[in-house]
């Protein structure tokens, strides 16, 4: 056994020789080790040491992540357009052709000597401006439709994370997604009023977005890695999301020109089903006491 000595603080003189003597004791390993005091428990040790081979594997919540980010990337251009052109068929424009828009899109830019003529003389600039008063209106009211049940659903359910679970948390939006396409279906194919558009976003909010699929998508890569092990899996998801999200963007308005609303919306759905599928049947749960 390995020994080691210590020199111990008191000192005894020697009256004879003056010399001061100090006394020596060995002090092996397993003292060494009893005498320290643990900054947690064993249990806890235990616990940390064995999370990775007992938890699942953190890229397993990268499906739902990608998901959720292409199913919601095309959403606001999508309502955006849809109400513009619903709005150009209640004034009469749309058999207009591209004039109006072109008008108007002129007399936005002030520095053009056209900006002049088609502010004086132009009816169909002026009547144009009407569609966009509109539209503005309505994604003012679409806003807070949605704005105040997300402020309640990420407070609740953020808070919450914990006790509720993770799963439960990447489930919610996917169901809130295919329930707002659904309702987009039947809005195209009935041409209801705005108010259902409110109806169908709010009915969307509430079961949270992309903002609580990201939460505890990272929640979840924190359960499943060390600490030291994150930087990179935070990374990887941050970057898979952001290219998901461009990718709609860049390939929605190849959809609207050649497809309208149905089938943008319907990929849309598709995507949402599958993506509460796979949260349903292969997403694990990262919380033991869930």
């Amino acid at each position: 056994m390995l020994t080691r000595q210590y020199r111990l603080a008191t000192s005894i003189v020697n009256n004879n020789s003056k010399v001061r003597k100090q006394f020596c004791r060995t002090v092996d390993d397993v003292e060494i080790n009893t005498n320290t005091v643990p900054l947690i428990d064993t249990e806890k040790a235990k616990e940390i040491s064995n999370l990775s081979p007992s938890m699942p594997r953190w890229w397993l919540v990268i499906p739902c992540v990608l998901l959720i980010r292409l199913a919601s990337a095309p959403d606001a251009l999508l309502i955006n357009d849809f109400i513009v052109r619903r709005y150009e068929r209640h004034y009469g424009l749309d058999t207009l052709g591209k004039g109006p828009r072109t008008a108007c899109r002129l007399q936005s830019l002030t520095s053009t000597p056209g900006y002049w003529y088609l502010q004086q003389y132009s009816l169909d600039g002026a009547n144009y401006d009407i569609v966009q008063k509109d539209a503005a209106k309505f994604n003012v009211k679409n806003s807070f439709a949605t704005l105040i049940p997300s402020l309640f659903v990420i407070i609740l359910l953020g808070s919450n994370c914990d006790t509720i679970g993770r799963r439960p948390l990447l489930l919610l939006p996917f169901i809130g997604k295919v329930a707002r396409y659904v309702l987009m279906l039947i809005i195209i194919a009935r041409d209801l009023s705005d108010g259902w558009l409110l109806v169908c976003h709010a009915c969307e909010a509430l079961f949270g977005s992309v903002g609580i699929v990201m939460l505890s998508a990272l929640a979840f890569i924190t359960d499943c890695t060390r600490e030291s092990e994150r930087t990179r899996p935070f990374l990887i998801t941050e970057a898979l999301a952001a290219v998901a999200y461009v990718i709609p963007v860049l390939a929605v308005g190849l959809w609207l020109r050649r497809f309208l609303y149905t089938v943008p919306t319907s990929v849309c759905l598709g995507l949402s089903i599958i993506g509460m599928l796979y949260v349903l049947f292969i997403q694990p749960e990262s919380v033991r006491s869930v």
